[in-house]
């Protein structure tokens, strides 16, 4: 049983006639006609009786309607949906490894309110992707980059040591303390030179090459870090949070995360209105 059969079928009944079915379909009556034989061929009943003047339906072909007119809107609403899909077209992703799982959540809701029926994909940051999660310092000339969100760097300390509880900590403070070296971080080499200038030192507890991997060794209690954090986020169930305005000789940094698309990916329209959408929810906005 074949849909277009199904389509010349639905045809008959609501056009009253072999002859209108046929000029609606745009195809020869015996086409019409044949389809019509096979399909009671298959059912073993009669779905119409021949009249001089067009066809009467039976009342098996009145069931067979309803069915057919719903095997038919199902078949043209699968159809529209893989159409749709292959003009959206696959969305790949790439994240930094600086930025927290929270943030890749919220784009990846973000970018499912703008277009649902986007194919997204996840690919490692060497790869060529249509848009990438990151930072504002990380974007190039050849990028438009949308601002998403905002967060300051903090001093995170496992719950318990003893920094956890003291206030105000000062930079004498940290002098001795392991830490979870950050390689990935853009500001590591900051970080290391200030250590160096105030004559901080520190133990390297683990060298890191991602930010959850970072935040997970905190909470297990290997050592201190610090790292950007989500201002919206609430981490006070893993460990203890300092901004670094809190600590006694240091200042706040802060710094922009959101989506860098590149200019030329731009011609691709599905890409194109993911930019727009996004642009609407924009800290720029």
């Amino acid at each position: 049983m074949d849909l277009k059969a199904l389509g010349y079928f639905v045809a008959v009944v609501e056009k009253g006639s072999i002859t209108a079915a046929a000029e609606a379909c745009f195809v020869a009556q015996p086409s019409i006609s044949h389809a019509i034989n096979k399909l009671e061929g298959e059912l073993q009943v009669p779905l119409f009786t021949r009249q001089p003047r067009g066809v009467k339906v039976t009342e098996e072909g009145h069931v067979f309607y309803r069915e057919a007119k719903g095997l038919l809107n199902h078949a043209r609403s699968v159809q529209s949906l893989f159409k749709n899909r292959a003009q959206n077209g696959l969305l790949t992703v790439s994240v930094a490894r600086s930025i927290a799982f929270a943030y890749l959540n919220e784009l990846l809701s973000q970018l499912k309110r703008i277009d649902s029926l986007l194919d997204v994909r996840l690919i490692h940051q060497t790869e060529q992707a249509d848009i990438r999660l990151t930072v504002e310092r990380d974007a190039s000339v050849d990028d438009v980059f949308i601002p998403l969100w905002q967060d300051q760097y903090c001093l995170i300390i496992p719950a318990e040591n003893s920094l956890a509880y003291k206030h105000p900590i000062s930079l004498d403070d940290l002098d001795g303390q392991s830490i979870i070296e950050r390689v990935y971080c853009d500001r590591s080499a900051e970080w290391t030179e200030f250590l160096r200038t105030n004559e901080i030192s520190v133990n390297v507890a683990a060298s890191v090459d991602n930010e959850e991997w970072a935040l997970s060794l905190v909470e297990a209690g290997v050592g201190v870090a610090i790292v950007p954090l989500p201002q919206t986020a609430d981490y006070s169930h893993r460990f203890v949070v300092k901004a670094l305005s809190e600590v006694v000789g240091m200042h706040s940094i802060r710094r922009t995360v959101g989506v860098a698309i590149p200019i030329k990916n731009l011609e691709n329209p599905s890409i194109k209105g993911v930019k727009q959408g996004l642009v609407k929810v924009s800290m720029s906005e």
